[in-house]
């Protein structure tokens, strides 16, 4: 051990992610995590503290989804660490990389009764690629690397690193810490050339071939080889998940988010993503199974799951696109000529039944007016995000992803109360471009209370809450099934007083040609807002009552 002159453990920690270049942590202050947040300090390393460790773990996620680069959020032993659980089994379900640093009682203390003391490995095993404790001060910066090593390589997603107080504080020679150097692999893994050859040759005969893209397009980098992709062979692309906008929504072949056109298709090249139920999972009647599928992953176990693949063809997006393009001439495909038109038909038809019947004079605003209308009112480089249940189908249907990061939502697992924390991060990512969320009251509730850590630290997102008064969609589905409702109405909260209250801006909107004043307000106020919505509780989302089982 080294004397009063060697490094603390804390201080290891804060290096190693200075070298990272992590530029922010996201966390909430503890005993047991003290001496990263003084060698954070000394290392130049913000801390963006929170109100929930939940939220830290969110932030900590929407920086990866913005920035492309794992994000990192440090909480304290016991229940910081527990409090976590829920953002991690998000960027799990995701696929998202992260690295939880967590603090644990002493090993001097272990089993004996300490303060806060859980064993916590084995409640992160379950929700991470890899979870370890440290026992020595010295090997700190070899298992930092190693976390973020693990989050990044083949399909990402979130990583665990315990470290015990008495370690953190622990001093060494620092002659004897190594920082480990040249740990990452840069090689992308390709398919084999044999199978490249057959999945061609299958969408060369296509006459109705369609893309689906997932967040495999994206955590590759893949989207202007995506783009090249599609425009050569004339193929449509519908976009899932972080793939939104990694092929822009502008574009005469892009078929949006909602894939109803895997229905006529008679082959599908499904890039990096999961054939789940927001897809049917890959089954009639949305995609009948005469329908040639060729699915593309960096994770083998991924295919084949929920349907046989005709081809599957493991690799990575952007290594694998290549060898497809390099395959395919223009002169060998047999896409029907009215094919993309067709896609772009079915596509407009399903934004405008999200209106149908809505009524612009009505008392309340209905929520898929507001979604157009935001729509149109929003620059082109403004990054939305949304969470929710009712509005959150009625935005990913009607508004565009121009950009990756473009337009990020709650995803397949359903968790609410991301949205706040997401659009932070987003900000912090891209302090220029204009980030907007979008949200239900409900969800909304969850994390509340960072509009004041919006404040503290002068993130100026906006927040505009699609206020019905309660759990629409649930509130919608007992009266369904039950004919009355229980547990479901909420109030219509003032939730733009609430940011008045903690420092920002707020302001009430009750008919729809208030909107553009109150944006134009909210981001020139350059203050964390909030535009309160009144929407109708009346008007659900139908596109949840989907044509294949989602449960």
């Amino acid at each position: 051990m080294g004397g009063n002159d060697g490094v603390p453990g804390g201080s290891l920690v804060a290096k190693a992610l200075y070298n990272e270049g992590v530029e922010q942590i996201f966390s909430l202050s503890g005993g047991h995590i003290n001496p990263i947040f003084d060698g954070c300090l000394s290392e130049g390393v913000r801390i963006i503290d929170t109100h929930h460790e939940q939220a830290a773990v969110h932030m900590a996620e929407g920086w990866a989804r913005y920035s492309g680069k794992p994000g990192v959020a440090v909480v304290t032993a016991g229940p910081g660490v527990v409090n976590a659980l829920p953002g991690m089994a998000v960027a799990a379900q995701s696929g998202v990389p992260l690295v939880l640093i967590g603090g644990r009682s002493s090993l001097a203390r272990r089993d004996i009764g300490a303060m806060q003391d859980i064993d916590q490995l084995e409640l992160m095993r379950p929700l991470t690629k890899w979870a370890r404790q440290v026992y020595q001060v010295e090997r700190i910066p070899e298992y930092v690397a190693s976390a973020f090593r693990q989050a990044v390589s083949g399909r990402p997603g979130p990583v665990f690193l315990e470290i015990p107080v008495d370690i953190m504080n622990e001093k060494t020679d620092p002659g004897n810490v190594r920082f480990p150097t040249a740990y990452y692999c840069t090689a992308r893994p390709c398919a084999e050339g044999c199978d490249i050859k057959k999945a061609a040759q299958i969408l060369a005969s296509a006459r109705r071939p369609v893309i689906l893209a997932g967040s495999g397009v994206f955590w590759s980098g893949a989207s202007a080889e995506l783009q090249n992709f599609a425009e050569t062979l004339g193929i449509p692309v519908y976009t899932r998940n972080m793939g939104r906008g990694t092929f822009p929504e502008d574009h005469p072949l892009a078929g949006g988010f909602f894939p109803i056109g895997l229905m006529q298709a008679d082959a599908a090249l499904i890039l990096g993503t999961r054939l789940d139920w927001t897809v049917g999972y890959g089954r009639p009647p949305l995609l009948k199974m005469s329908t040639n599928t060729i699915h593309v992953d960096i994770e083998p176990s991924e295919i084949g799951q929920n349907r046989p693949a005709s081809f599957g063809l493991t690799g990575d997006i952007k290594a694998v696109l290549e060898q497809l393009a390099g395959e395919l001439k223009p002169e060998q495909m047999q896409v029907e000529s009215n094919w993309p038109d067709t896609i772009k038909v079915m596509r407009e038809a399903a934004r405008e039944s999200a209106v149908q019947g809505a009524d612009p004079e009505a008392e309340f605003i209905h929520p898929a007016l507001l979604c157009r209308e935001l729509r149109s009112l929003l620059p082109n480089d403004a990054s939305l995000v949304v969470d929710g249940g009712d509005i959150a189908g009625f935005s990913v249907l009607t508004m565009d992803a121009l950009s990756p990061s473009s337009l990020i939502w709650i995803g397949a697992f359903g968790h609410l109360g991301v949205g706040l924390p997401f659009a932070i991060a987003g900000k912090l990512a891209n302090p220029a471009r204009p980030v907007v969320l979008i949200t239900g009251d409900g969800a909304f509730g969850f994390s509340a209370m960072e509009l004041a850590t919006a404040v503290r630290h002068k993130i100026p997102v906006i927040t505009i809450i699609a206020n019905d008064g309660g759990w629409g969609q649930i509130r919608r589905g007992q009266r369904r099934d039950y004919g009355r409702t229980v547990g479901v109405e909420l109030g219509s909260l003032r939730f733009d007083q609430i940011a008045t209250i903690l420092g920002g801006f707020g302001t009430h909107v009750e008919k729809l040609e208030d909107l553009k004043p109150a944006l134009d307000a909210a981001m020139e106020c350059g203050l964390p807002a909030c535009i309160n919505v009144r929407t109708d509780p009346e008007s659900g989302f139908a596109g949840m009552d989907l044509p294949w089982k989602i449960n």
